[in-house]
């Protein structure tokens, strides 16, 4: 699959919900629970795709321990939209560049996928596909991220690399449907991006 099949496939109608659905945990923390006195927080991530091994893959990010809610956890470049960005686009390859170094103009947007809300956090996400043509030089945020990792798309497609687990936030039980590649487990909004994705393409290969 080239990238150019993948910007118009973006082009036409998203699935949102119903592709989230699948890799959203249960119950859905803290939702219609009115806990937050404010408007959620908009923040954009990307998810870029690269070249690697003869195929497709994607660098994840394993978030440092600081972080009142997502810290630890394995996520997509990003973080919320400050001032200084004119939109949720800017704020993606701010964001990508000051967590891994990537430069915002070495990155072709492709299109974007479904925005996705985190109760837990109050973050209204919007994802954006992007592409680069090589491998970056990765240089990380040492106060944000812990190390980059990098999982190819096919791995991410495969069934057998999805499974649930059982997990505790804020003292609740939850279950979390997501992506187990080797000792990485990807669940909550970033596998929900994923799942996305996954329908929009998996037709074409």
């Amino acid at each position: 699959m080239n990238f150019e099949v993948i910007h118009n496939i973006l082009a036409s109608h998203l699935p949102g919900r119903q592709a989230h659905l699948r890799m959203s945990p249960s119950p859905v923390l803290l939702e219609n629970q009115n806990i937050h006195n404010h408007l959620p927080v908009k923040s954009a991530v990307m998810m870029l795709l690269i070249p690697y091994q003869e195929g497709i893959a994607i660098p994840f990010i394993k978030r440092t321990n600081v972080g009142k809610y997502h810290g630890g956890q394995i996520a997509l470049p990003g973080g919320k939209m400050e001032t200084s960005d004119k939109d949720s686009r800017e704020t993606a390859l701010r964001e990508c560049n000051e967590e891994i170094g990537v430069s915002p103009d070495k990155v072709t947007i492709l299109g974007r996928l479904s925005d996705v809300y985190i109760p837990l956090s109050n973050f209204n996400i919007t994802p954006f596909v992007g592409t680069i043509p090589e491998i970056p030089n990765f240089v990380l945020s040492k106060n944000e991220v812990e190390k980059v990792i990098i999982i190819p798309l096919n791995d991410l497609l495969d069934n057998r690399n999805k499974t649930s687990q059982t997990l505790y936030r804020l003292d609740q039980k939850i279950v979390a449907p997501g992506y187990k590649i080797g000792d990485n487990f990807i669940w909550g909004a970033t596998a929900m991006m994923i799942a996305e994705l996954e329908a929009l393409i998996k037709n074409e290969l």
